[in-house]
């Protein structure tokens, strides 16, 4: 028997549910196949003879373990149908990223002891070759943030909250999303002074999904002659896209993307290079472009019409209450000293996330120095922290944080 190996489609169902009860099988296992056919991000196949489903096989990824959850053929196929079916099944969980490949076979050894329940089934496993790996993450400059950052993130509640609510939440959890029919966000942009912790924000989205994160960098396109910049972000594109997630982020995106006249560092043809990708990005299943930028005023209109940005969201100074946060943690990391942190708010109204960090370090140091030099002393005093906030200069101006009231007034999008 010849057959067609295709994915499975929903008008499938019924010819599939009528395997598994040829089958005889009515392992609890079912439910979790069920589902899987239901769900987008998984892998399901059938193999279809003149019409006619004679085989079907689904699985899924995660953590880059590509698991097959049943595979079921029709009496009479041959073994040849089942052989194809399953070599095109590890081919395309090997595409969606894993590295191993497991499947459930009857017959095997419960794992009870270990909460498991009991489905009379043994797991075989197969290395993924080379040749059926996508790209490998480092082949694109990608890591792997560090679980816990976001929730680490303290100080700034108000675009952490923003940013979990419109962003965050439809991507993890997705059925719960298309069930409110709420569009999962494929694009953002975040805007705001230097120094107020776009970057981290990004990093931090990257580490609540466990997807991995990958920065584009204006400056090294932006180096290559003009002939050379379009092309070498639609390659860039072209690999990010083989990843099976990602958070690809793009600081400093005016740089790339700023209104088109004469005196831009790039070339227009980057702008619309870019301009074209975002929509490719948007149809990736599970991507995310997260853009950066401390002038959103310079970005060209077409730029961040919606349809292209789900949302741009501003990420501002922090306030009284945030700065108290941040030094806060900086405090007791550094020192058991008593340290009185309503006075190193108010010495430090124009400070960012990044000028506390560095008067904090700066502070510490002076304590370090000091009981080097002197052989005895305190850790770091409320003092030594005033000291160095008056030694730091900070990054922000009155005129820069009222420029930045005004573009939040004109184009926040949240």
């Amino acid at each position: 028997m010849s057959a067609l190996v295709r994915p499975y489609r929903s008008d499938d169902l019924g010819q599939v549910l009528h395997l598994w009860e040829a089958a005889g099988d009515a392992w609890p296992g079912t439910d979790a196949s069920m589902r899987l056919l239901l769900d987008p991000g998984a892998v399901a196949l059938v193999a279809e003879d003149e019409g006619r489903v004679v085989a079907c096989g689904s699985g899924a990824v995660a953590g880059g373990v590509g698991w097959i959850s049943r595979l079921d053929a029709a009496d009479g196929s041959t073994g040849e149908v089942e052989h194809e079916l399953l070599e095109a099944l590890v081919a395309a969980l090997a595409a969606a990223g894993a590295r191993l490949v497991t499947a459930v076979s009857s017959g095997g050894e419960p794992l009870q002891e270990r909460g498991f329940r009991s489905t009379g089934a043994a797991l075989f496993e197969r290395e993924v070759g080379e040749r059926e790996s996508p790209l490998a993450l480092s082949a694109v400059g990608g890591r792997i943030i560090p679980a816990g950052l976001w929730d680490g993130l303290r100080g700034m509640d108000e675009a952490k909250e923003i940013i979990e609510r419109r962003v965050i939440l439809p991507l993890a959890e997705p059925e719960l999303a298309a069930r409110h029919a709420v569009e999962q966000p494929k694009a953002i942009v975040l805007f705001g002074p230097p120094g107020t912790g776009k970057t981290t924000f990004a990093k931090g989205i990257a580490s609540r999904l466990a997807w991995p994160f990958v920065e584009i960098e204006p400056s090294e396109i932006g180096a290559e002659g003009a002939e050379r910049q379009a092309k070498l972000l639609a390659e860039t594109f072209d690999r990010l896209l083989e990843l099976p997630e990602a958070v690809v982020f793009v600081d400093e995106v005016e740089d790339i993307a700023s209104i088109r006249h004469e005196n831009r560092r790039v070339s227009p043809n980057i702008t619309n290079e870019f301009l074209k990708q975002i929509p490719r990005m948007r149809e990736a299943r599970r991507h995310l472009l997260v853009c950066a930028t401390n002038s959103v005023g310079m970005l060209d209109p077409a730029f961040l019409r919606p349809g292209r940005f789900d949302y741009v969201l501003p990420v501002g100074p922090p306030n009284d209450e945030a700065r108290a946060s941040i030094w806060a943690r900086y405090v007791d990391e550094i020192t058991d000293e008593h340290v009185d942190v309503a006075v190193l708010v108010e010495a430090s109204p124009l400070f960012t996330p990044a000028d506390i960090e560095w008067a904090a370090r700066k502070a510490a140091q002076r304590a370090f120095e000091r009981e080097h030099f002197a052989g005895s002393g305190s850790r770091a005093t409320t003092d030594d922290f005033l000291a160095a906030i008056a030694e730091t200069r900070a990054t922000l101006t009155p005129g820069m944080v009222e420029d930045f009231l005004a573009d939040t007034a004109r184009f926040s999008r949240a």
